[in-house]
């Protein structure tokens, strides 16, 4: 870009905002003025609703697909009931206004080290989107190193996006995902507990070292992997995050040597690269 755009506030049009789960949504933008429109996963943008006092409305949300063609952005969020600006989000239908601003952040394929031999990526909640997101870009664009996506939530009815993993899956074999539920039912097939107890039985720990992770999601639970993920022995750069909320989180020390001996422990383990809902 020739100018600095990212603090400007840009009106944009909503294409579509429909629910993919149990109190998500999935909404899809479409700049409507002539700057540039190019974002990616793992970019964020601020999002602002027009009030009566002509002021804003305003947070930020991760980008989950980029469709720079169409001057398209699309975003995966969690409607909060009691939240300030959710429920008006998901009030919004196609054609009405809403204003944005950034990009800020950096993309996620930029942040996953090309020297890592295989990519491992973990979400909480929402957080599914842009992992979603990158994994198809990438994978579009000829990434054949070994990709699993794990996600957790808490319950079935939250989950979402098992159709379009489903495809990629079928279309990439280096690719595969799991979903892991904090409260199962007792009619649910797949992985159980929350990502930081059903993620180590699944990783390889002769792979942690050519491995490159990157979490999305609770800050909890991220600053929690990240540091059991380094003393573990991935090294810093091999591990990128961003945090939703929780930002400030500190993990108790003897929670993150639990964590990594469960990376590092030997023995029966599941599959890598099976997903294991349908």
């Amino acid at each position: 870009m020739p100018h600095d755009f990212r603090s400007l506030w840009r009106p944009a049009r909503v294409v579509e905002n429909r629910p993919v789960a149990e109190g998500s949504m999935w909404i899809a933008l479409e700049a409507a003025d002539d700057l540039p429109a190019a974002f990616e996963p793992g970019h964020v943008l601020g999002l602002g609703l027009q009030q009566s006092d002509n002021t804003l409305m305003r947070h930020a949300y991760t980008v989950s697909l980029g469709r720079p063609g169409l001057r398209r952005f699309e975003h995966l969020y969690r409607v909060i009931s009691r939240g300030r600006m959710t429920p008006h989000l998901a009030g919004l239908s196609p054609a009405d206004e809403v204003f944005f601003h950034g990009p800020f952040h950096t993309p996620i394929q930029q942040e996953v080290r090309s020297d890592a031999e295989r990519v491992v990526l973990i979400s909480t909640g929402a957080g599914i989107g842009p992992l979603f997101g990158y994994a198809q870009k990438s994978l579009v664009e000829g990434e054949t190193r070994p990709m699993t996506l794990y996600a957790g939530f808490r319950e079935e009815s939250h989950v979402c996006l098992t159709d379009e993993l489903n495809l990629l899956s079928c279309k990439h074999p280096n690719f595969g995902w799991h979903i892991t539920l904090s409260r199962p039912a007792g009619t649910w097939h797949g992985l159980t507990g929350r990502v930081t107890e059903s993620v180590p039985k699944c990783i390889d720990p002769q792979h942690l070292g050519v491995t490159h992770f990157h979490l999305v999601g609770n800050g909890e639970m991220v600053h929690l992997m990240k540091k059991a993920l380094h003393r573990a022995g991935v090294l810093p750069p091999r591990v990128s995050i961003e945090t939703y909320f929780n930002h400030h989180a500190i993990p108790e020390s003897i929670a993150v040597d639990e964590l990594a001996a469960k990376f590092t422990r030997t023995g029966n383990r599941f599959p890598e690269d099976r997903a294991t809902f349908s």
